[in-house]
């Protein structure tokens, strides 16, 4: 067979799925595919660079999904990052049995694992783009120093969704549901004017009262 990305992602997949592990080795795998090593190491370096691929191919689905809906366009910064958790819910289901399995092989697969890293990237590239528009509308203000860290706290809300759906045992995902709601709420407040300028206007006093 000729090697193409979709067909291996599939095959090491369903492997997974079904042996709860990788295989023992490329060769092993490729043989079972009928597919020469060397058409393998031209996609891929290693089976981890797939489960980096796999994640990263279904966030872009899911980014993609959202841009051809019309009506998510005319949403505002907080909606389209909203819509986007849901979005990433409702399709990950497809790949529910792999994250889990994931999830079981390492304490916290989505700080430790290398396939995150690729993923954080692609991540904070178009949390960048909406966070910018958030601060064109005023949803959020920028802030000395702690502007630039709004796509890297929003990356870590995002795996706490991500984690909380996958211990999640309610009907239909609803606590899943609260817990997007509520912490998009908290994120969105906190980049915004208000609670954090209150807190940082309030650090700035006592200090001013101790130094002086």
């Amino acid at each position: 067979m000729k090697a193409e990305k979709a067909s291996i992602r599939k095959a090491y997949t369903q492997f997974v799925l079904e042996n709860g592990q990788a295989p023992a080795s490329v060769y092993r795998f490729c043989r079972d595919l009928e597919l020469e090593e060397a058409e393998f190491y031209s996609l891929y370096s290693s089976f981890q660079a797939i489960d980096q691929d796999i994640i990263i191919h279904h966030f872009t689905e899911v980014i993609e999904l959202l841009e051809k809906d019309e009506a998510y366009q005319a949403y505002s910064a907080r909606e389209k990052y909203t819509a986007f958790l849901y979005a990433w819910v409702e399709h990950s289901l497809l790949h529910r049995s792999l994250f889990l399995l994931w999830q079981n092989q390492e304490n916290n697969p989505f700080a430790k694992g290398s396939y995150m890293k690729a993923l954080k990237t692609s991540f904070e590239n178009w949390t960048e783009g909406v966070l910018s528009e958030a601060m064109d509308n005023r949803e959020t203000i920028r802030r000395p120093f702690l502007s630039e860290k709004y796509p890297e706290a929003l990356f870590l809300q995002f795996v706490w969704v991500h984690q909380f759906w996958l211990k999640d045992t309610s009907p239909a995902f609803e606590k899943t549901d609260a817990a997007i709601e509520k912490s998009v709420r908290l994120a969105f407040d906190l980049m915004g004017e208000g609670v954090l300028d209150s807190a940082m206007d309030l650090g700035k006093f006592l200090f001013q009262q101790v130094k002086g």
